[in-house]
């Protein structure tokens, strides 16, 4: 059969994906007995796991109804009072911008980019390591679009100079913070590429820099100061707000025209009530975790810094750093070895990657002490010449 033949190819590649059977315990992962740091989790600022957190949401809620499921699409019946509560508390903080919520992350890209891809004579231009939703967006869409090489302003600056007059739209898309680089957007070189066209407008994705970012954890736009510019602006709720989730900031227009067009948002049940009240109450508490959001950006400093001490070199800017070993192979081995050593860790292969880049990821949460990164500094000091090697 075609499909064995397919998950063949990928074992033969060390490449196979499996569901890993494993139990929670606070920032710990326990597997096949034996417990570990859990150093695949996105819950950065440790929102998910904080039990007095979750237990003053259940207090503060006692009084309100909030159904476990919403039971119909926004559009029909299921268009709750606590989705609109927000979408207006979110929106309040961005000027000239409205906010509409989508089920993830994944279902807010693919069905927003798709849509834009309705408007007439529209270029995309998209940062080569944009994610996997956005590019699946971009070809249901079925309009041209063009990548430039990940980071590099040059490259994006002579696109726009040969295409800006023969599109009547150019959307420039990028992240805020990359999910496998760990590494900015350069924000200022996009808002002033963009102010040079009439005719360029900016995507801006914030799933990983959304809580982390700014004394009001608002994503690194916001703490730049540069959310104005930007038109299309993506935060979600499953990493540092620890829920479930998404939300697109925009001009009133562009709301209405993917309430009416994003097939995501149309043709999905909303999510439940009870679930955004948990987003909304985390978000009215995003300003008092400055703390943590310091603690983590110091804990990435000092776990690089250890790193280097002993000639391993991680890249990323914030809280998700890797260490590229290159072959799916070695991606393999040292997340094994990591695991023996007590932390979860999992390998990083194409396509997350791409080829000949696979890596071991590490996403901090600001629960975690320094401590515990010596020992994982230790562990891959010991471990990386015995891979390397092979």
């Amino acid at each position: 059969m075609q499909a064995t033949k397919i998950l063949e190819a990928l074992a033969k590649d060390n490449n196979l994906r499996t569901l890993q059977h494993i139990d929670y315990d606070g920032m710990d992962i326990i597997k096949d007995g034996k417990r570990m740091l859990n150093l695949a989790s996105n819950d950065y600022l440790n929102v998910a796991t904080d039990v007095e957190l979750k237990q003053e949401f259940f207090d503060t809620i006692t009084q309100e109804n909030y159904l476990l499921g919403s039971t119909s699409s926004r559009s029909l019946s299921g268009n709750h009072k606590v989705y609109m509560q927000l979408e207006d508390y979110i929106a309040k903080s961005f000027d000239n911008k409205e906010c509409l919520l989508f089920n993830s992350g994944y279902h807010l890209n693919i069905s927003c980019v798709q849509a834009l891809s309705l408007l007439e004579n529209v270029l995309f231009i998209v940062d080569k390591f944009v994610h996997a939703s956005i590019i699946d967006g971009l070809r249901l869409g079925g309009k041209r679009f063009m990548r430039y090489t990940h980071n590099n302003m040059q490259e994006l600056a002579d696109i726009l100079t040969k295409t800006h007059s023969r599109y009547d739209i150019i959307i420039i898309i990028s992240e805020g913070l990359f999910s496998m680089e760990g590494d900015c957007a350069n924000l200022e070189s996009l808002c002033a590429l963009k102010k040079q066209y009439h005719n360029v407008l900016l995507y801006l994705d914030e799933a990983h820099s959304v809580g982390v970012f700014g004394d009001s954890g608002l994503g690194l736009a916001h703490h730049l100061g540069l959310a104005h510019c930007i038109d299309f602006l993506v935060f979600t709720f499953g990493k540092a707000i620890g829920s479930f989730g998404a939300s697109m900031l925009c001009p009133a227009h562009y709301k209405a025209f993917f309430i009416n067009k994003a097939r995501g948002f149309i043709y999905s049940t909303a999510l439940a009530p009870i679930n955004v009240a948990w987003s909304f109450f985390v978000f009215q508490k995003l300003h008092t975790l400055q703390t943590r959001r310091k603690k983590l950006l110091a804990l990435s400093a000092f776990l690089q810094k250890k790193c280097l001490h002993h000639n391993i070199t991680l890249i990323g800017e914030a809280q998700i750093l890797s260490l590229i070993v290159y072959t799916n192979k070695h991606a393999l081995l040292l997340a094994n070895k990591l695991m023996e050593s007590g932390f979860f860790a999992p390998a990083i292969k194409t396509p997350s990657v791409p080829p000949n880049t696979a890596r071991i990821r590490i996403s901090l949460t600001s629960n975690m002490q320094e401590e515990q990164l010596m020992r994982l500094t230790l562990a891959l000091s010991q471990h990386m010449p015995t891979i390397t090697a092979i």
